[in-house]
């Protein structure tokens, strides 16, 4: 899944849990503190969220953080992070989660040396 994939399947899970609670963009940009329009901007996909937004539009509309990323529980239930570039000093739950992101957003995990060459 690419990066952009990521984001757009975010924005439309949060559309669909908000029009699931009724809700118009104004009364969750309200609740989240952003403008209607950034709202309307990260529910296409057209802008990212940023990892608090996500713990933030979570609590907003009652779901898990995890809920709200693309493929995370249907991937597999536990991600391989030891062959990972995760820095040391995590908690386990941390690193699960990092690698988690990673795989759904498939990316690469180890250099493309032949990436760089033209």
């Amino acid at each position: 899944m690419s990066v952009e994939l990521v984001y757009r399947s975010i924005g439309a899970t949060l559309r669909s849990r908000r029009r699931q609670l009724n809700w118009s963009q104004e009364k969750l940009a309200q609740q989240v503190r952003l403008s209607r329009a950034t709202l309307a901007n990260i529910e296409t996909g057209r802008q990212r969220i940023l990892v608090h937004q996500l713990y933030t539009f979570a609590s907003a509309l009652g779901v898990t953080p995890e809920e709200l990323l693309p493929n995370v529980q249907r991937r597999s239930p536990t991600a391989d992070s030891s062959r990972l570039p995760i820095p040391d000093g995590l908690k386990p739950e941390q690193k699960e989660h990092i690698a988690r992101l990673i795989e759904a957003a498939d990316i690469p995990t180890t250099p493309d040396k032949d990436r760089d060459k033209t």
